[in-house]
């Protein structure tokens, strides 16, 4: 995770701003992220934007938490967003005030004020981001000062607005979008004055911690987060500084683990078992004659509910039934701590340790150097076939009938050929903008000869011509050989899940 901290305060109308430099570091303090980049701000706006802009090159790519500052920092992130996602992004503006003034129409001529307008392609020429939204892809959500000239935008516009804390409104309006990525901006004006006052321009009636809470965790369940913005701290009340040190990890952390819930949910998708119930947001998974974990597995909720006791009695009966042991795939692990410390306390004995790594496909090609010829059929037929002949395990020929065979389009098999020989093949399925790789196997006598990088080259090409450049796979973290292959191929650690066994 990536914060990038900007200390921009020239965009504010608060008579404070100043302040915001300091709030800025604050806040990029408490993000803890795994990689910091302050962008300086300079003394006019669009020379800062500039620097930000550059820095969101390559930043988009990764989670990113920005930091600010005014909420005129939002300008670069969103725009690499845009750039990423296109169509398929919602922007949840979490503010007290809508920002969609234009310079025409502002009563203060601070540029705070007008960063969505300008995102829309409205605002100040030096500016415009060269990316754009457009209105149905905004949701306001607790704007309650609206200028009379937003408020006719907004009545024009086809943008949502939500006044109110109203979580199941903010869910269905961001279905309503057809979003599969959504970026999330919070000015801290969003929350009620009486609670937190370290703001330069509060208002009235806003929302408390826990309904913010609430309402980025609920669109983490259902969405996948790409992005976070916090701005406009100004440090004044000591209490304030309390409460962030509890609220903005907790919001980070509901976002981050927005991603690797999104790919599970894409990889049980993926991976299809013949066998499925759904029980209160569990999935359990069957698959006859096969022995593999992941189809022969409980998927648990993104939350775990107070019933759990109930819902774990039902999912031993449901693999009792079937002459099994009830297994639990704790995934991810960092949200289903309390799961998981549940089910050691009743003896559930812990199993295969895996890894989800993620990577650009762009990097992928950048890493790789193609040696051997890959192929790629999308014959669900042919695609068994390659299976069964080169897995070589047990219930291979299952595995290859009732899942390789049924994955959903877009998918197919890759296969690495030498002297019209078959020596390695991987299976892909593409998913709203990801492309899960799995099985990937080189024969035994062609090891350590370029097979594995030239079909992630060829996956990672497949991926991009199938409007899904994210790639993620899985791997047993005791697999070293393989680790160290995706890794010099481009991925980054994501995520681990392991199992949990019925004793």
């Amino acid at each position: 995770m990536t914060v990038v901290e900007v200390p921009q305060w020239q965009g504010s109308s608060s008579a404070t701003a100043e302040r915001l430099r300091e709030g800025a570091a604050i806040l990029a303090d408490l993000t803890h992220g795994t990689e910091r980049i302050t962008v300086e701000a300079g003394p006019a706006l669009a020379q800062t934007a500039a620097r930000a802009h550059a820095v969101f090159t390559d930043a988009a790519k990764r989670f990113t938490v920005t930091v600010g500052g005014d909420c005129g920092v939002e300008l670069a992130p969103v725009s690499a967003a845009v750039r990423e996602h296109g169509d398929d992004l919602a922007v949840v503006w979490f503010d007290a005030h809508a920002d969609l003034n234009t310079p025409d129409t502002s009563p203060s001529g601070a540029f705070h004020g007008m960063v969505l307008r300008t995102l829309l392609g409205e605002g100040p020429p030096d500016l415009l981001p060269p990316h754009r939204l457009r209105p149905q892809q905004v949701i306001l959500a607790g704007a309650r000062a609206l200028d009379p000239a937003e408020q006719d935008y907004v009545n024009t516009s086809g943008i949502t607005h939500i006044s109110k804390p109203d979580m199941s409104a903010l869910i269905e309006a961001v279905r309503h979008t057809g979003a599969r990525a959504v970026y999330i901006h919070i000015d801290l004006d969003v929350l009620d004055p009486d609670t937190f006052a370290s703001v330069g321009v509060p208002e009235p009636s806003g929302f408390l911690p826990y309904e913010l809470i609430t309402h980025v965790s609920a669109l983490a369940e259902r969405f996948e987060i790409i992005g976070l913005g916090i701005t406009e701290y100004e440090p004044a009340r000591p209490e304030d500084h309390v409460l962030l040190t509890k609220l903005i990890p907790e919001l980070v952390r509901h976002c981050r683990a927005s991603t690797p819930w999104q790919i599970e949910q894409r990889a049980a998708l993926a991976w299809p078992a013949p066998i499925i119930e759904k029980l209160h947001g569990w999935l359990l998974r069957h698959t006859p004659g096969v022995t593999r974990k992941r189809t022969n597995s409980a998927l648990p909720p993104y939350q775990i509910s107070a019933d759990v006791d109930r819902e774990l009695q039902h999912i031993v009966s449901f693999y009792e039934e079937r002459d099994l042991s009830a297994l639990i795939q704790v995934s991810p692990a960092e949200h289903h701590t309390q799961l998981d410390e549940l089910l050691a306390h009743r003896g559930y004995r812990r199993a295969a340790p895996t890894l989800a790594l993620t990577a650009a496909a762009h990097d992928v090609i950048t890493a790789t150097t193609p040696t051997v010829e890959v192929r790629a059929t999308d014959d669900p037929a042919t695609m068994a076939k390659v299976f069964t002949q080169l897995d070589g395990n047990p219930g291979s020929t299952a595995v290859a009938t009732d899942i390789v065979g049924h994955a959903p389009p877009p998918a197919a098999m890759l296969t690495a050929v030498k002297d019209a020989q078959l020596i390695g093949m991987a299976l892909l399925v593409a998913n709203t903008g990801w492309t899960g790789i799995f099985s990937m196997t080189t024969s035994s006598d062609h090891r350590r000869t370029g097979v594995g990088g030239s079909l992630l080259h060829a996956a990672a090409q497949w991926a991009i011509a199938h409007a899904a450049p994210r790639l993620y796979l899985q791997v047993e973290e005791d697999n070293t050989a393989a680790h160290r292959l995706y890794t010099r191929s481009g991925f980054t650690h994501s995520h681990s899940y392991h199992y949990r066994v019925f004793p």
